[in-house]
């Protein structure tokens, strides 16, 4: 959906705002950034393909569609629109009315063309400028930044956001785990340390009230769906039904209320209380998306699986001081990070091992990954960067030989990513399992 003032705008790629500008300042209409931003979301998918499941005809397909990532298009210009670089101009209000906006042409305000020069000579440089315009342009960006340390005035370096998983445990149904999760909740802030503090008794009515309310949403649309699937099949066997009419209608069931989903809900509860709890009130999906490009601009790291209780932990791996075209940047990043890292693995994962039983001398890599990130405070890529080091063999006096595997001993979280690393050959390969072997060093006899 389009969100209008200076909500954050559901981009799923920060990158997007670049491929939009430059098909501006290229002169294209609305149709040809359109298709701009199917081919940058094609591109993306094509690098993150591991599996072999990229469908190119999916992509042509969206291609032609000319009713396919309108929203994502509207919602682009929008914020350049609000970022003030590109001059304000009527968009589409629907995929439906798009047809009607193919031609249209957008102009670059002179700001805007001062950033696409700026981009096309310096990517970093350039969404150094576009972080700094985006804290001026969104309270919740600036929030943001605050509540996960990577401000001045940011009051903790991370913000832990505690978690309940019904896998593996057994719940009668939704009101025992609601229960549950309320009050593990209610208990982590009694023991602190989660970066920001609440009520356990306010606490515990935003959750409930949160989650009851969303089940209930969910079982009326499941009602009100079955009985429209009701009263159709009614109609067909009197012979009344009109079935243009039916068919304009969604014909896939609403989702269920599965396990899964009702603790979900607990979470978006969670999420939505400790941001409002640390001053900084957002919905579940701008956190997300917020998240998300923190990530790809190195100033933020999150992870699911961190060692400790279940959480959702979000830190800083950097810091934006000021905004604007002023703001300036410092990032945990380079060769010191990475050795620091690197002296750390053994230790890391000693620690993991334990953790998993110490059935095997191999560690999954995504553990690896959040245990180090989270006690390194650093992001993944340098994690990844660290690793390609110790595997090419470029860092000297490692008291330990790095073997990498890409057999899986377990299913891999939706929310991590395999280790994928490019061999000096230039193919990329994917690991899944990592072991650490001492080196034992000879020493010479006199």
């Amino acid at each position: 959906m389009s969100v209008g003032g200076a909500g954050i705008p559901r981009l799923q790629e920060l990158a997007y705002i670049e491929t939009a500008a430059l098909a501006v300042a290229r002169g294209d209409s609305f149709e040809q950034i359109r298709v701009a931003m199917v081919d940058r979301a094609e591109r993306i998918a094509r690098q993150t393909d591991l599996d072999g499941s990229f469908d190119s005809g999916k992509w042509a397909a969206q291609r032609a569609d000319h009713r396919c990532h309108v929203h994502n298009t509207v919602d682009v210009l929008k914020e350049l629109m609000r970022l003030g670089w590109v001059e304000r101009h009527v968009l589409p209000s629907s995929p439906r009315s798009a047809y009607a906006h193919a031609h249209v042409v957008f102009e670059l305000t002179g700001r805007g063309r001062e950033w696409t020069e700026s981009v096309s000579r310096d990517v970093r440089a350039g969404y150094n400028v576009l972080v700094g315009e985006l804290i001026d342009a969104h309270p919740q960006f600036e929030g943001f930044l605050r509540v996960t340390g990577a401000r001045p005035d940011s009051e903790s370096d991370q913000l832990t956001i505690p978690l309940l998983r019904w896998e593996g445990a057994s719940y009668s149904g939704a009101p025992e785990f609601l229960r549950a999760f309320v009050r593990h909740v209610t208990e982590c802030l009694h023991q602190g340390g989660l970066g920001w503090k609440a009520e356990p008794e306010a606490a515990e009515s935003a959750v409930r009230d949160y989650v009851t309310a969303a089940v209930r949403r969910a079982e009326t649309r499941i009602t009100r769906w079955e009985a429209q699937r009701r009263a159709d099949e009614a109609k067909r066997a009197r012979g009344t039904v009109d079935e243009q009419v039916v068919s304009g209608r969604a014909v896939k069931p609403p989702p269920a209320l599965t396990a899964k989903r009702i603790a979900s809900f607990c979470e978006e509860a969670a999420v939505r209380l400790a941001f409002t709890a640390s001053g900084c009130p957002m919905d579940y999906i701008s956190h997300e998306l917020l998240r998300r490009w923190t990530r790809f601009m190195g100033l933020a790291n999150f992870s699911y699986y961190t060692p400790g209780p279940a959480a959702l932990r979000i830190w800083a791996t950097g810091a934006v001081a000021g905004s604007g075209p002023q703001a300036t940047f410092r990032r945990s990043v380079g060769r010191r990070v990475r050795r620091s890292l690197l002296a750390a693995l053994p230790r890391i994962c000693q620690q993991e091992a334990e953790r998993s039983g110490g059935g095997t001398e191999y560690c999954s890599v995504w553990r690896v990954r959040a245990a180090a990130c989270w006690q390194q405070r650093i992001s993944d890529d340098e994690f990844d960067a660290a690793l390609l080091d110790a595997y090419r063999g470029d860092v000297e006096g490692l008291p330990f030989r790095l073997h990498l595997d890409g057999a899986s001993d377990a299913r891999t979280p939706a929310s991590t990513r395999p280790l994928v690393l490019e061999t000096s050959s230039g193919i990329r390969r994917v690991f899944h399992v990592m072991r650490l072997d001492e080196v034992h060093r000879e020493v010479g006899v006199l």
